[in-house]
């Protein structure tokens, strides 16, 4: 059984990236050349010091215990993935997508998820004409730092006050996507407003994010909670020793819960995939209908990427590649998360 779900995993996300229409329309936050140099290394300096702690606190942990490499690879996989899917919300006829940064925050804490989200967003920039590398300090701020931040703080906050898993978990997901885009309007505004007065720009960003990003971040709620739970009925004592939870324990209405919430999850990403596909043939992405749209209105037109991977079927060979890799690990590293010995199995 364990092998099945990890195969499904991998095929899902090489058949989810495949699918895709990897265009320009869907370049991830801000993208190449939008913001001006100043600002551009300004936002790199904000983020250096965030990427700085990830990468001691990863080696610090991972020193002493070897179970957390597999969390660490599979949040790393299911981040890049999700934050490559173009989600439609027909409603107003834009894509969008999941960000996943508030469940690797929850999971692995918020300093390892900046590097989490540093090394997705490095590798789009790269090879995916997805963002910019300018423009990638920026990106690591918003989606990062603003994302990581936002729901591990919130999950903490919540389940301080006595609220459950599942609903911390999913609040957690909620505003770490909103506080993405919150921090993405602030950064463009700051960027392009030249003579204009920066709170009515920014003011103008943020509801323009708005239609497209409520119900995106109501998704990404749920499939944060859905994944937690899911841990929690499956591994409660890698949780225990994350810190997610006090005390691990199992009994039959956990393991329904967590049965149900595994559902839910695959459900909603498997039920995702042909509405994306159509949608990026009729749709625009957000970034593009509002990042690129009023950039280009205050004089600040994205560039072509520094290395240019969209050029007909290279680009579609480079997002098998990228889904072929990350389906992989995540499927490889799902299945050591959920080997256990028979001493740790329910009756």
């Amino acid at each position: 059984m364990k092998k099945a779900v990890s195969i499904v995993i991998a095929l899902a996300a090489i058949a989810f990236l495949h699918m895709l229409d990897p265009s320009p329309a869907r370049a991830m936050h801000i993208t190449e050349g939008i913001l001006p140099l100043p600002w551009a290394v300004l936002w790199f300096a904000v983020a250096a010091p965030f990427v700085a702690w990830g990468l001691y606190k990863l080696k610090r942990l991972s020193s002493v215990d070897l179970s957390f490499k597999p969390l660490v690879g599979f949040m790393a996989a299911v981040v890049f993935i999700i934050s490559c899917m173009p989600i439609p919300v027909p409603t107003v006829g834009t894509c969008s997508h999941p960000c996943g940064t508030g469940m690797s925050a929850i999971l692995l804490g918020p300093g390892i998820s900046v590097l989490v989200a540093s090394v997705a967003l490095l590798i789009q920039a790269l090879f995916l004409s997805h963002g910019g590398l300018s423009t990638l300090g920026a990106n690591i701020v918003s989606m990062g730092v603003m994302g990581s931040y936002a729901g591990y703080l919130t999950f903490k906050a919540l389940r301080g006050l006595g609220a459950g898993l599942g609903v911390a978990a999913f609040a957690g997901g909620l505003f770490a996507d909103w506080a993405t885009y919150f921090a993405t309007s602030v950064e463009l505004a700051s960027g392009i407003r030249g003579e204009w007065p920066f709170m009515p720009l920014f003011w103008k960003i943020m509801i323009a994010f708005i239609p497209t990003q409520l119900p995106l971040g109501i998704l990404e709620g749920a499939i944060t909670s859905g994944v937690i739970v899911l841990l929690y009925k499956r591994r409660p004592e890698l949780l225990v020793k994350m810190g997610v939870i006090k005390q691990a324990v199992r009994d039959k209405a956990t393991a329904g819960r967590g049965r149900i919430a595994g559902l839910i999850v695959l459900s909603l990403i498997l039920c995702c995939s042909p509405f994306t596909t159509a949608a990026s043939e009729k749709w625009q992405g957000v970034d593009e209908s509002v990042v690129g749209r009023l950039a280009k209105e205050h004089g600040r037109e994205a560039h072509k990427p520094l290395i240019n991977t969209d050029q007909g079927d290279l680009l579609l060979f480079a997002f098998l590649l990228a889904g072929a890799a990350g389906g992989f690990v995540a499927g490889y590293c799902w299945r050591s998360l959920m080997d256990q010995g028979p001493d740790d199995r329910m009756d």
